[in-house]
């Protein structure tokens, strides 16, 4: 037997002892004389130097990838091309013939994509097989697959992918995700709090979005708040907000919501209302922070589709009138973030004015309170003299 082939059955009886492996780390060869050598593997026979197992945790060499992805590489090309026929030839799948060719492939993609995460190949051997099966259990395995790989590749895009398609598919066959989706939300949140700007995990709490209760919508929204405030900058996690507040105002206008006593204008507006004044407060204590800004936009945008024709208009342009005008200070600081707020508070003022026809008129009759903020853009940002004339009011 070659040395790749021999470290790839190393490598697959211990992912298929330890069920409960959490995490996998590649490692330089002189870091193993620093473990602990008392594995918990006491019945497998695998080469200490260049894996170590323990408390459910898995470390390989660097020394050996090479081959071990050659061989993971050509075992998988080669199971598959064999079952692929003998799913053809069986007249019955639980044949002994079938059951052993999809244990093979299982096998090899397995080690295959913990050893190359993003191998769209192998995942897609993967839906292939379990695409055939109804059991809870087998999907719940490939959700923990998922979550282990994404603990040390977390931005892979074929991981993330492959755990929606096994979401989806208890969501077709189980229905009940209530407990999967929380738990969903957790390993989302744990991943963008220890990896920074992490646009698919966010992009992944988008998509689960769909799938939540009204109830876990809200309890999202409350537990993000904190996260936010913490994370002013981060245009992601605002962008996942306004993703449970479209949700919240879309089950508002088809009267989804569960309570018997919901009035929806009255919840709509204190709601908005309520994640107006949150938002100023930020932009007022975090200077200079676009990303708070944009998320004022969907805010505004939200509110003037809904109150267009109502008193409540006057009152909300009035408001955001008096956050402008306190922003509109160009004055420089150390850091020029003031410049920046006022670079932004003025753009904001300028995209209110063009953001709804039904508000113009209203907006040009408040323009004077605001000063000239055409000249105080093109002082700030010069470069766009001619941008910001053709949008002045």
């Amino acid at each position: 037997m070659e040395e790749g082939d021999d470290l790839l059955l190393q490598l697959e009886q211990i992912l298929e002892n330890d069920e409960q492996l959490d995490e996998i780390g590649f490692i330089h060869p002189t870091q193993f004389a620093t473990l602990d050598t008392n594995s918990d593997s006491h019945s497998l026979q695998f080469n200490t130097h260049f894996f170590w197992n323990k408390d459910h945790k898995l470390a390989i060499s660097f020394e050996v990838l090479s081959p071990l992805y050659r061989a993971a590489v050509q075992k998988h090309s080669c199971a598959r091309r064999n079952y692929k026929p003998i799913v053809r030839s069986c007249s019955k799948e639980g044949s002994e013939e079938f059951l052993a060719s999809e244990i093979d492939l299982l096998r090899h993609s397995k080690a295959l994509v913990v050893l190359s995460p993003n191998f769209p190949t192998a995942w897609n051997s993967r839906k292939l097989i379990l695409s055939n099966h109804h059991d809870l259990t087998l999907f719940l395995n490939e959700l923990q697959l998922s979550t282990l790989i994404l603990s040390y590749s977390p931005k892979s895009e074929c991981a993330w992918s492959h755990r929606r398609w096994i979401i989806k598919l208890i969501a077709e066959r189980f229905q009940n995700l209530e407990a999967i989706i929380r738990n969903e939300s957790e390993l989302v949140k744990k991943i963008c709090e220890k990896f920074k700007m992490n646009y698919r995990a966010w992009n992944h709490w988008c998509w689960l979005v769909s799938y939540m209760t009204t109830q876990q919508v809200l309890d999202e929204l409350s537990k993000l708040r904190k996260w936010a405030e913490l994370h002013v900058a981060d245009n992601s996690c605002f962008h996942f907000r306004r993703r449970l507040l479209v949700r919240v105002l879309q089950n508002s206008s088809t009267g989804k919501a569960k309570d018997a006593s919901f009035n929806e204008e009255s919840h709509t507006c204190s709601f908005l209302e309520g994640e107006l004044e949150w938002n100023e407060l930020l932009i007022r204590r975090y200077v200079g922070r676009e990303a708070l800004w944009m998320h004022r936009r969907f805010l505004s945008h939200c509110w003037i589709n809904k109150f267009a024709n109502d008193s409540k208009l006057n009152m909300f342009l009035d408001r955001e009138m008096q956050l402008v005008k306190t922003c509109l200070v160009s004055s420089p600081d150390e850091f020029n973030d003031i410049l920046v707020q006022a670079y932004l508070a003025a753009a904001y003022f300028l995209w209110l004015s063009k953001a709804a026809p039904q508000i113009r008129y209203e907006i040009h009759g408040r323009s004077r309170e605001a000063g000239d903020v055409t000249s105080l853009l093109v002082k700030i940002s010069p470069e766009k003299t001619l941008f910001w004339q053709s949008m002045g009011i």
